[in-house]
């Protein structure tokens, strides 16, 4: 822990310790503070990833408005794509990509769905596992802080996190000139799939003692959902349903687009979230429901030198 975040911490955890009154007993006591703690420790972080991920849809945006202005432009990309299982696995099914805004959405791919997850896996692992391998969450919590308030500031933060980043996101496509419902239905898309990500974090977080251990844990799933879609989608649709990216995808922006399937994501967040608070009641502060493999009783020599070290924990 640096000086500056130590310094932050004695902060929170002294307007925390203000907050005692008959709050003293909830679960929940702290919240506030620990959001506006995080809100300072991230008042860099947080603008980049959003900057980062509303630069390459504005500029996905611009650059396929420019090679495709006509509409003949649109028909003759389209055509040779439609059975493509390989650009279909990479980038998804081919809905509306006659349209500007079809090909757009198409074009940014999953990719984008995986930068919004990685960036929902990142914010809540900092805030919570991360955390509590550095002894910060012990220290806030020996004040009037509330056994679910770390969680629950992080959630929360990440949720204010990707309505602002989902809201941008339909602004750029609205600078292109493009419907109205079908953009709204992508930031909101977009905006959902990194929400859940971070609730399948906050539950991660709580099986296993280290941050890169729990992120791990995410990663895999996220790459599960995508293998699963990417299945799918060149098969007959229907294994794609089994997973949050085709969930996200099948809400069809440009191309009919189908606001139901937001309630999919929004449900499975829900249930996440229930899931990590019944799982952070029942385990230790500092440790995890999946207890660590017991290691080697002797290290091998190469551990003993720092680029030993530095390779084997890489």
């Amino acid at each position: 822990m640096t000086t500056a975040e130590a310094t932050l911490t004695g902060r929170a955890a002294a307007t925390a310790r203000a907050a005692r009154a008959d709050t003293r007993g909830s679960t929940l006591t702290g919240t506030w503070a620990l959001v506006r703690f995080i809100l300072r420790r991230d008042r860099v972080r947080l603008p980049v990833w959003i900057g980062g991920i509303v630069l390459l849809v504005l500029s996905s945006a611009a650059s396929v408005t420019g090679l495709y202005p006509t509409q003949a432009d649109l028909d003759k990309a389209a055509a040779p794509l439609y059975d493509n299982a390989a650009v279909i696995a990479l980038n998804g099914p081919t809905y509306g990509i006659d349209t500007m805004g079809g090909q757009i959405v198409f074009q940014i791919g999953r990719f984008g769905y995986v930068m919004m997850a990685l960036m929902g896996m990142f914010l809540i692992g900092r805030h919570t596992r991360a955390d509590e391998e550095t002894g910060r969450t012990e220290l806030l919590r020996a004040t009037v802080v509330g056994r679910n308030a770390p969680v629950t500031a992080a959630l929360v933060v990440a949720t204010g996190a990707f309505a602002v980043l989902g809201a941008l996101i339909a602004l750029s496509m609205l600078s292109q000139d493009l419907p109205t419902a079908g953009s709204v239905l992508y930031g909101s898309a977009m905006a959902g799939f990194g929400l859940l990500f971070a609730c399948v974090t906050a539950v991660t977080v709580q099986l296993t003692e280290h941050n890169r251990a729990a992120l791990g844990a995410a990663g895999a799933l996220l790459g599960g959902a995508y293998v699963v879609r990417a299945v799918g989608d060149i098969g007959s649709g229907a294994l794609s349903w089994l997973s949050p990216m085709g969930w996200a995808q099948a809400a069809r922006p440009y191309a009919g687009e189908r606001w139901w399937t937001l309630l999919l994501l929004a449900g499975a967040a829900v249930a996440l979230v229930g899931m990590a608070f019944a799982l952070l009641g029942v385990r230790d502060l500092g440790g995890g429901l999946v207890p660590p493999r017991p290691g080697p009783a002797v290290a091998s020599p190469g551990l003993t030198r720092p680029a030993g070290l530095a390779l084997r924990l890489q």
